[in-house]
């Protein structure tokens, strides 16, 4: 039996169950051909929040899907985007560098070839990379093709993007292909599919599985109350009753439990070819979702909690036990951590990076009785949005305080600090910028001097905004 034939009769099966719905892999599935490296997986969930996920103590069964990956996975309590939307939170994942510094900050902005990427990086000591994005900014036209064998990206709009099983199933094809040509030559495969960003698009079949019935209606992506409250009516936001919001978090939520289903069944092809356990995989999401949180909506329009805080899960190679992990990390931290679990050459001096390896947290190897390292020796995390039809604002985290300073924003604020006291309200629901003076004096300080050294020597990358579909990009607020 091949390994082709392995990968195409899991991924052609029918009818499709769910992850939790499937029964493990058979245990006569051949394994993969040895290799000197593993494989790397990365996944990027675009726009999943992390607190509606069950792991995170989410009420609802939305990540049940990955339950077996994430019994064998080290499970970071506190990951942050550097930046409120995929096209400079992304390049920072596969950089390792802050948006300040590599600059991929407005619409159609390309990542510049001059910085070395994860794929890159991979490549050049052995990997074959393959990448896979429903996301059409993550795309070759926006250079984010540096490194990948191919990367594969839908010819939609926007909003139009295809269901997370047709990713699954192209992946399988692929992979299956480059396995029987390269048998022992290892994988690096990157992931973004789209269902968790509006319209939160869930197959038929597929709607019921979460709450038993389809989400209620009430709520349209970017129509009525949302779209008049982005467009900066503030008073739609009396529009927004019980109704409205339930029938929000049902379709969001519908839309979680969806493509972590999709994650579930995709790392079980992984186990029945062999290649799941000693792989190094990684599960995030490049930002997170406003659900009327702060009174609004969506993503790119604030830097609160709710679009900032990600899942992380990482599982090394060889790892069966789950774990857990506090204190403040960043999707910055990825690259380095990546190259430094598989022994692949770090960045080179002259493309550096603003991200550390977690890999000592990840692997603790200490003296019985000694105290466990910090997860990462800097705990201050600086995110940046510079969208100005949306907003234009920076924020800085310390662990215990956060700050976010406000040029202006879709709201019609300008100038503005807000102040959290992080511990005590996690969910930045009081502002107290007006208690704490010197607090707030203090983080502008310290927010001045990072981003002054993020943005040395940055230079504006190329901007390819007028190769992307105008007329929809105006309508979603994207032209600036």
């Amino acid at each position: 039996m091949s390994l082709i034939w392995v990968l195409v009769h899991v991924a052609c099966s029918a009818p499709e169950p769910t992850a939790a719905q499937k029964p493990p892999p058979a245990a006569s599935a051949p394994l993969a051909q040895p290799r000197a490296h593993p494989d790397v997986v990365v996944i990027v969930l675009d726009t999943l929040r992390a607190d509606r996920l069950t792991d995170y103590g989410y009420r609802l069964a939305t990540s049940t899907g990955i339950h077996s990956f994430t019994e064998q996975s080290t499970r970071f309590e506190s990951a942050y985007a550097p930046s409120s939307w995929t096209l400079p939170s992304t390049a920072s994942l596969l950089t390792g560098q802050h948006p300040l510094r590599h600059q991929v900050r407005r619409s159609g902005d390309v990542l510049p070839a001059s910085i070395d990427t994860l794929p890159e990086r991979l490549t050049q000591a052995g990997w074959t990379a393959l990448g896979f994005s429903h996301n059409v900014s993550i795309s070759p036209r926006l250079g984010f093709d540096q490194g990948f064998r191919s990367l594969s990206v839908p010819d939609n709009d926007v909003l139009d993007y295809p269901h997370a099983k047709k990713m699954i199933a192209e992946i399988n094809a692929a992979v299956a292909t480059v396995s029987e040509a390269h048998p022992a030559d290892p994988l690096f495969l990157y992931l973004q599919p789209m269902n968790c960003h509006g319209p939160y698009k869930v197959p038929k079949a597929r709607r019921s599985t979460l709450l038993g019935h389809p989400p209620r209606a009430g709520f349209a992506y970017y129509q009525g109350p949302m779209r008049m409250v982005l467009a900066g009516n503030l008073g739609a936001r009396t529009r927004v009753t019980q109704t409205y919001q339930r029938s929000l978090d049902e379709h969001y939520d519908t839309a979680v439990r969806y493509t972590l289903d999709q994650v579930g069944i995709f790392l079980d092809h992984l186990r029945a070819a062999g290649r799941y356990d000693n792989s190094l995989i990684v599960l995030t999401a490049d930002h997170g979702e406003e659900l009327f949180d702060h009174g609004g909506f969506s993503h790119g329009y604030s830097l609160h909690r709710e679009v900032l805080h990600v899942p992380l899960f990482i599982k090394l190679p060889g790892q069966t036990e789950a774990r857990v992990i506090d204190g403040n990390v960043s999707l910055n931290d990825i690259l380095p951590t990546v190259l430094d679990a598989v022994g692949a050459p770090p960045n080179p001096a002259d493309s550096p990076v603003d991200g550390v390896s977690l890999l000592a947290a990840l692997r603790p190897e200490r003296a019985p009785g000694a105290p466990e390292p910090p997860v990462r020796p800097d705990q201050t995390l600086i995110a940046d949005i510079n969208w100005k039809k949306r907003c234009v604002a920076q924020s800085i985290d310390d662990g215990s305080w956060k700050l976010i300073h406000v040029e202006h924003d879709y709201a019609g604020r300008r100038d503005v600090d807000h102040l959290y006291a992080t511990d005590a309200d996690p969910r930045e629901a009081h502002d107290v910028a007006a208690d704490h003076p010197d607090e707030v004096e203090r983080l502008r300080a310290l927010l001045a001097s990072q981003t002054a050294l993020l943005e040395t020597g940055a230079l504006p990358p190329e901007n390819h905004q007028h190769q992307m579909n105008a007329e929809q990009l105006k309508a979603l607020g994207y032209l600036e």
